[in-house]
């Protein structure tokens, strides 16, 4: 590899991912570049850039695995699954379940169940693994989050909740190259798709993984927001933070964050997401995937009435290989997790806004970027049809994320008392959902998804409807 060639890569990425938007701040290229490159946290998340007076050594993979340009699902579902899916909305999968994780203190210290906690210890202590790659919050300032390999019991569970900013799980490859023993993964659908690919390229830390395990992912948000909310009870300085959890207590749980002087600031989960259309990323408009469809488990909070009113935790859990399958209905036998076998269509249902913002919101705002010119990420498929009412739905969610992530809105949302803005915002949230979900959800059962030519959209050769 020449020196030309290796500048070319990085050239490359910094014009058309980088600079254009599309960078998910997954951290492969800086994972691939042997500490060229490092992960620097900017107004617009973590995004990569040289080391100074370092030579730069760019992997062409970086490049060829990069999600900012898109992942070619229908190309990935044969490669890791052997099929495409039959339900598009959900993905491969062998079972579906309602569950949490059994001990106590394993479920009450996670976001919603203790699934993926629970099930990474089960590997660890049976041998299956040595390690696992996951997100602990708190490193390395007590706002930020930074991706480890846990090895231990201790460390694993350390690493329970979510965090809801970007963090680079990918940064640490090398690490994972060199690591000595099997790994089990837990990443963002994005990463995930790098990590496919990677695995496909024979990266020999990507090959170390055995397990791939995440979240559903909605909606993520720039440090900013954290940030805004400091800023409104006060607080003018992120170093005053001596500690931040996401989702701390009694599910849904809550915001907490106590600062270096032993002032407490806690608010609702519903309440805090009015942060969401100020500071939401742009990785989370332009990705398609909320089921984390290229793992092996995939995660979700079960919101339900039913499950809402038992308070304590309660997930769905998407096997998507027999494998998989195999592993959980170990696991319940054990009596480490409690499963209820569900069917796609309720699991579905639980999450209907937000499948329809990623499967047919992200598809309109490709186009309307398209349109202007703009480079768009390619995923190999996109719904077949979207009807009119859809997109005048999506018209009004771009004035409000554009007048609310304005400079004006951000300054305008922190003059406003948090006693107001938090049950307003939810209470808004709440007759929003009821008012469009006649049209968010007509026919979002039934959309037929094509798949493209890897870079042409319009290209349709395929149609294949969800049952």
């Amino acid at each position: 590899m020449n020196t030309a060639d290796v500048e070319t890569v990085w050239a490359r990425l910094q014009r058309e991912v980088i600079r254009a938007g599309l960078c998910t701040h997954c951290g492969t290229c800086a994972g691939l570049s042997g500490g060229a490159l490092q992960m620097v946290q900017t107004p617009a998340g973590p995004l990569p850039m040289p080391v100074v007076d370092y030579p730069l050594v760019l992997d062409p993979l970086a490049d060829a695995c990069c999600p900012g340009r898109g992942s070619n699902y229908p190309a990935l579902y044969r490669q890791h699954f052997g099929q495409l899916p039959d339900n598009w909305l959900l993905g491969c999968n062998q079972a579906v379940y309602i569950g949490h994780a059994t001990r106590p203190e394993i479920r009450r210290r996670a976001a919603s169940g203790g699934v993926i906690t629970q099930t990474l210890l089960h590997l660890l202590a049976s041998g299956r693994i040595d390690g696992a790659v996951v997100v602990r919050q708190g490193q390395p300032q007590p706002w930020l989050a930074a991706p480890v390999i846990a090895r231990t019991p201790a460390e694993i569970v350390a690493a329970a909740q979510s965090v809801y900013i970007p963090t680079p799980v990918n940064l640490l490859l090398d690490e994972m190259a060199a690591f000595p023993g099997r790994l089990a993964y837990v990443g963002l659908p994005d990463q995930v798709a790098a990590l496919r690919r990677l695995q496909a390229a024979g990266h020999p830390g990507a090959g170390k993984v055995d397990y791939v395990l995440g979240p559903y992912v909605g909606t993520a948000i720039y440090l900013g927001a954290v940030e805004s909310y400091l800023r409104s009870n006060g607080i003018r300085d992120l170093a005053e933070v001596a500690e931040l959890k996401w989702r701390e207590g009694e599910w849904p749980g809550y915001l907490h964050i106590r600062t270096r002087s032993g002032r407490v600031l806690q608010a609702k989960k519903f309440y805090y997401n009015y942060l969401i259309p100020f500071y939401i990323t742009q990785a989370s408009l332009l990705g398609v995937d909320f089921t984390n469809e290229l793992t092996d488990i995939s995660v979700g909070d079960a919101w339900h009435p039913r499950y809402e009113a038992q308070g304590g935790g309660f997930s769905v859990v998407v096997a998507r290989s027999a494998a998989a399958a195999a592993l959980l209905a170990e696991m319940a036998a054990a009596g480490l997790l409690a499963l209820n076998e569900t069917s796609a269509t309720e699991a579905l249902s639980m999450h209907g806004h937000m499948l329809d913002f990623k499967k047919r919101g992200t598809f309109i705002r490709l186009d309307w970027r398209r349109a202007r010119g703009r480079p768009v990420p390619d995923y190999g498929y996109r719904p077949g049809h979207i009807p009119a009412s859809r997109k005048l739905v999506e018209l009004f969610l771009a004035v409000l994320f554009g007048v609310c992530g304005s400079r004006p809105g951000r300054k305008l949302i922190e003059w406003l008392p948090l006693s107001l803005v938090g049950p307003l915002f939810d209470n808004l949230r709440k007759g929003w959902k009821n008012l469009s979900k006649p049209v968010k959800r007509q026919g979002l059962a039934n959309v037929a998804f094509v798949i493209t030519t890897p870079a042409h959209h319009e290209s349709r050769t395929k149609e294949h409807a969800n049952p």
